[in-house]
């Protein structure tokens, strides 16, 4: 017997991995290069605020998680296999996990 299809909004979309990855000077933003030699930048106040870890996602639920990450820098970036990154903050939060994709869309949601 076989399985039926997934529907399509289900299935994920690889997207390659950057080729260069770099955290700026002044640790303020994440610079990354697409596979497809397109730069991004992002703040590190973004990127913060967009971790979607256990522990965000229940500091939003219960109100306090914070409505912006002024002056936080980037202290660490550390791959995760080869879909992701895992990024450490000035704040000591280092639980995110942040897929190629989930980037993008944040890039594009700037641009």
């Amino acid at each position: 017997m076989t399985q039926p299809a997934a529907p399509p909004a289900l299935l994920a979309q690889p997207v390659p991995a950057p080729t260069n990855i770099a955290v700026s000077d002044d640790l303020s933003f994440l610079d990354l290069t697409t596979a497809a030699g397109d730069a991004m930048r992002l703040s590190a106040g973004r990127l913060r605020g967009a971790c979607k870890c256990a522990h965000c996602l229940r500091a939003r639920i219960d109100g306090v998680f914070p409505q912006s990450f002024d002056g936080i820098a980037v202290t660490q970036v550390s791959p995760i296999g080869d879909y992701a990154i895992n990024i450490a903050f000035s704040d000591g939060h280092a639980r995110g996990i942040y897929p190629w994709a989930f980037l993008l869309g944040l890039h594009e949601a700037e641009a």
